[in-house]
């Protein structure tokens, strides 16, 4: 499947293999939460002692699982919108104006300077 991903050719493409993986009714990540669900089912049949924790753990999985697939529902409508921006050029582009004169401050001189206060 990440193959499959890594070779998609457009947003659409990669939004597909997604949904697999996240539709809520027939996705993988809910199969699995399933999956989980009757693992712990299994493990409560168990006479061990630890068939109890188990299934506390599978039942957990299964939880998490769902709330991810919740978390990541709007994922494939987003993965649907990405765009790779392209510019159609029929003239290349100008470059930026150059600047051909300044502005500047007179800065005083000196010479210019005059000196108020005291003299000795």
């Amino acid at each position: 499947m990440t193959d499959r991903l890594n070779g998609a050719e457009s947003y659409d493409q990669a939004a597909d293999l997604v949904n697999e993986i996240l539709d809520p009714l027939d996705g993988t990540l809910e199969r699995l939460a399933d999956f989980f669900e009757a693992a712990g089912e299994k493990a409560k049949e168990s006479d061990a002692d630890d068939g109890f924790d188990l299934a506390h753990d599978f039942e957990e999985a299964a939880v998490d699982i769902r709330r991810l697939n919740e978390d990541l529902h709007l994922a494939v409508d987003r993965m649907r919108a990405l765009t790779t921006p392209t510019l159609e050029l029929t003239q290349p582009l100008e470059p930026p104006a150059r600047v051909t004169h300044w502005h500047t401050t007179a800065v005083p001189t000196p010479a210019t300077m005059v000196v108020t206060g005291r003299h000795r």
